[in-house]
């Protein structure tokens, strides 16, 4: 006798739920554009919080541009739905190769930017290179968000799962 899942592993729309950690990557790839709302956020005078994540303004700039294509991403998220537009599919199946070359090409600029003393300076900043190694290793194993980027909602059936 097979039991049931504690959580079901689809959606209302009969799709593959996108996976938390699925998130939690994002959030951790897009640390640069997060910084950089908070300090529009910030009175004037605590503006300087950018310069302690990025000590050069060539270093944030970097940043940014390595994770614009995730923003793509996140429009195609949102539109992953019956009534969405189907044109963001063309993006979404490229999904988890965007993730992939966005978290490799972060994780060598994290490490490049890292002092040469780092543990003795800032220890906490060995956090982020630890954190995207864990992401890109998740993004190579699931299976899950292998079927997640597989599939896109039909707007005539929103129980079938292909495009």
């Amino acid at each position: 006798m097979s039991r049931a899942p504690l959580w079901p592993v689809l959606d209302d729309y009969g799709l593959h739920k996108v996976p938390l950690r699925f998130y939690w990557l994002l959030l951790l790839l897009l640390r640069p554009y997060i910084c950089w709302v908070l300090v529009l956020t910030l009175p004037q005078a605590q503006r300087d919080m950018l310069a302690l994540f990025y000590p050069q303004q060539a270093d944030f700039i970097l940043a940014c541009l390595v994770a614009a294509p995730l923003l793509l991403l996140i429009a195609a998220l949102s539109q992953r739905k019956p009534k969405g537009h189907r044109g963001w599919w063309h993006i979404w199946r490229f999904g988890r190769g965007i993730l992939l070359l966005v978290a490799l090409a972060d994780l060598v600029l994290t490490i490049v930017d890292l002092p040469a003393l780092v543990m003795l300076d800032a220890p906490w900043r060995i956090a982020a290179p630890v954190l995207l190694l864990a992401g890109v290793c998740w993004l190579l194993r699931s299976r899950t968000l292998r079927a997640v980027f597989a599939e896109w909602p039909d707007a005539a059936n929103a129980n079938s799962t292909k495009p």
